[in-house]
Order: structure tokens, then C-alpha cells, then sequence
């Protein structure tokens, strides 16, 4: 997946969210859910289930291009499928289909080749034989409440190239799928919270002031699913890029692989300069959209799927670099210093030209640094650049 095609997709997941968010109906959320999922990953099949109180997962809905099958939702016939057992019949846990599996483990799952002899997914095969389908490629993700517990799963079979031919599901499509199960989740959750409150409110109709206070609690449940959901988003509203909590998550991430594999890891902490300027020339709303363009154009210039840039606070970016040495690094802040000064960015109708100070610092991990080391010494060589007079680039130790 090339870098602007990563974007693209993770744009069109905050779309998503949102468009899942105000679904009114829970058959319909459903659908949703699985059409995009199945749209995002490229799957020629998929299904959703649910988990019933009888320990088993029920279908409720399934898509299939080459069956040319839709049931369940809103639009389909009724799902005939039988249900997916949790505990087979001696009392063992069901790990013989891979939603039951990864209902019973709580993680996302992804099997490259469903009738792999090591595969041991009988379950799969008793599907295709049901349905008359060859079932490849499969990815199974568990959709959790806020509370840890799975209450379904989404699968997606037989990923596709753009030849049309079945591959597997690659790590992008496995992050894209886990991100908007994220969103599905809370989506299902925050649509049961409002079921369940349409019903008790026709309740307290019934009962006037006496079921008053669990009305209160039912709508103070409410607003923490929604402060929730908008805590797990990992994208900064301004600017679109990802922000500081997700920076935060991957770089420990990246830096325990850099630690265990020993490799270089560099850090870029670019700051707009003289920034308060342009919101007090041109306004708020024009800042916001500069702000939005600068980000946009740094991100343009990482070609690599693992550099990340994320909005690090305020007019400060931060750009991830693994396996990046120092000159490497050095290299490409001087190529986002050069571009941003030689661009015109038209934001809310004004023509607005800044530049950017950028401090580099690289380092192979040792057991005794720490992520944050990085960080304060990107930190020191944008002082640097900043001090001897912005549009530059130091690097942490040069002199």
C-alpha cells in the first residue's frame, strides 16, 4: 500500500467513524459495518457475528460477491447459516473455526491459507461445504466493548489484488480492519446505549418521576461511551495527520523493535516559525488550514510505510524514522526545510508563506536509553535551529 494510498485510507476511516456514529438503526449499523470493511480490505466475502447467551456466534449479516449472497441487515433475506458453537460438545473450547478462536483469545487473527495442513480450521471448511465457497485468505477481528468483552466478530475472506486474483491479508489491510472494528464498537455499544434509552424513556413516560434517576445514569452512561470514543480516535481533527497519543503508542512501539533488532531510529521535531504571526495576521481559521497544508505536504515526502508524521502539540510536528541513520535523516528534514519555504500555501483566500525549524537526532537503542532521550534531544537541536536564526535544520551533537 504506497503512502498516499495509506492516507487516503485512513481519511476515509474518519469518515467512517462518523458515518457509522449516526446509523439509527442497529440492522443498519451492521450492514455498515461489514460493507465498509469488506470495501476497505478489498474481500470478495465476509460476515459479522454476534455472540448469543447460549455461548455460540450467530450470523447476522454475510456477504459474498462470487455467491453472489446477501442476508442479514437491513436489505437482505433472513440469515440461514447455523450458529458457530463457543464450546463444543465435550465441554472444550471451540478452536477449530477461526471466529470462535478469535472470540475465545480475544485478538485478531489472520490465516493466509484456510486449507493450510497446519490451518486446523475445520469450522471454515464446514462453512464452504454449507455454501458451496472456496474460503482462502480469512481475517477474523473481535469487536470488544468499552469494557474488554467481545460481543461479536468481524470476518473478511479472500482478500483481492486489483487483478482480481484471491491473495492474503496484508498488515495495512489487518491495521485498517482492527481501526474501524475500533469505531464499529463503539458505534454497536453507544446504538445499544441509545436503544435501551428510547426504551426506558418510554418507561419513565409510564412511571412519571420514579424511574427519574435511572434515566440519569442511563444518559451519564452515554456521555462517557462518547468521551470514550472520541479519546480512541488517532487522528488530529485539524490537520488530519495522526496525533500525539498515536506518536506516543508507536514510537515506544518502534523503539523496543529498534532495541531488540538493533537498527538506527531518527526523529524529526519540526516547528512552524513564527507561527502566532500567521494567526494574528490572517485569523484562526486561516492558521488551521496552513496548519492542515504544512502537515499535509510533510507527509506528502515519507515514502516509506513506517515513517509516521504526527501532529506533535500545537504548530510542532514529529516524524518517526526507522531504520533511518542520521544522514539519511539529516537528508530528508533538509528536503520538507527547502520544499515548505519554496511553497505558497492558500489558506481561507490568503496567500501564506512560512518556513519551519527542524532538530534531527538519531540513535541506535541501548538497554539503558529511553524513548523520551530522543525526543529531548530532537528537542535541543530545534532549539539550536531556532537560535541561530529558523529555516534550518540542526541535528542533535553537531557542532
Amino acid at each position: 500500500m504506497s503512502r498516499e494510498t495509506e492516507n487516503n485510507a485512513y481519511q476515509r476511516l474518519i469518515g467512517i467513524g462518523l458515518a457509522l456514529s449516526a446509523e439509527k438503526e442497529i440492522n443498519s449499523l451492521l450492514e455498515r459495518i461489514l460493507k465498509e470493511a469488506k470495501s476497505l480490505a478489498n474481500a470478495d466475502a465476509g460476515s459479522l457475528y454476534l455472540k448469543n447467551r447460549d455461548e455460540t456466534l450467530g450470523f447476522a449479516i454475510v456477504l459474498n460477491d462470487t455467491l453472489n449472497l446477501f442476508q442479514g441487515g437491513v436489505d437482505g433475506a433472513p440469515v440461514s447459516l447455523p450458529d458457530v458453537p463457543l464450546v463444543t460438545e465435550a465441554g472444550e473450547k471451540n478452536m477449530t473455526n477461526i471466529v470462535s478462536r478469535a472470540t475465545l483469545l480475544g485478538k485478531t487473527l489472520v490465516v493466509d491459507d484456510a486449507y493450510a495442513p497446519d490451518g486446523g480450521f475445520s469450522g471454515t471448511r464446514q462453512f464452504d461445504e454449507l455454501t458451496g465457497y472456496h474460503s482462502t485468505s480469512c481475517l477474523a477481528v473481535p469487536l470488544k466493548t468499552l469494557a474488554g468483552e467481545v460481543m461479536g466478530v468481524l470476518q473478511l475472506l479472500n482478500a483481492k489484488n486489483e487483478d482480481g486474483e484471491t491473495i492474503a491479508f496484508s498488515d495495512e489491510v489487518k491495521l485498517l480492519i482492527e481501526a474501524l472494528s475500533s469505531q464499529a464498537s463503539v458505534a454497536m455499544e453507544n446504538r445499544y446505549l441509545l436503544d435501551g434509552q428510547e426504551e426506558m424513556k418510554e418507561k419513565l413516560e409510564r412511571e412519571m418521576e420514579n424511574r427519574t434517576e435511572e434515566l440519569k445514569v442511563a444518559l451519564e452512561k452515554l456521555s462517557e461511551a462518547h468521551i470514550v470514543l472520541k479519546e480512541l480516535t488517532t487522528f488530529d481533527s485539524v490537520t488530519g495527520i495522526r496525533n500525539r497519543q498515536f506518536f506516543d503508542e508507536v514510537f515506544e512501539q518502534e523503539w523496543r523493535r529498534a532495541l531488540r533488532q538493533q537498527y538506527d531510529i531518527s526523529l524529526l521535531l519540526l516547528d512552524i516559525d513564527h507561527f502566532k504571526k500567521v494567526n494574528d495576521t490572517y485569523g484562526h481559521l486561516a492558521g488551521d488550514e496552513c496548519l492542515s497544508a504544512v502537515a499535509q505536504e510533510i507527509d506528502k515526502m515519507l515514502n516509506r510505510p513506517s515513517d509516521v508524521v504526527a501532529r506533535y502539540g500545537g504548530e510542532e510536528f514529529v516524524v518517526i524514522l526507522p531504520y533511518a541513520s542520521t544522514d539519511n535523516a539529516l537528508h530528508l528534514a533538509t528536503q520538507i526545510c527547502d520544499s515548505l519555504a519554496a511553497r505558497v500555501f492558500n489558506a481561507d483566500g490568503n496567500n501564506i508563506s512560512v518556513t519551519v525549524s527542524i532538530g534531527v537526532s538519531s540513535t541506535v537503542p541501548g538497554e539503558e536509553g529511553r524513548p523520551r532521550d530522543l525526543v529531548s534531544q530532537a528537542d535541543e537541536a530545534l532549539y539550536h535551529a531556532k537560535s541561530k536564526g529558523r529555516n534550518r535544520v540542526c541535528v542533535y551533537g553537531a557542532k
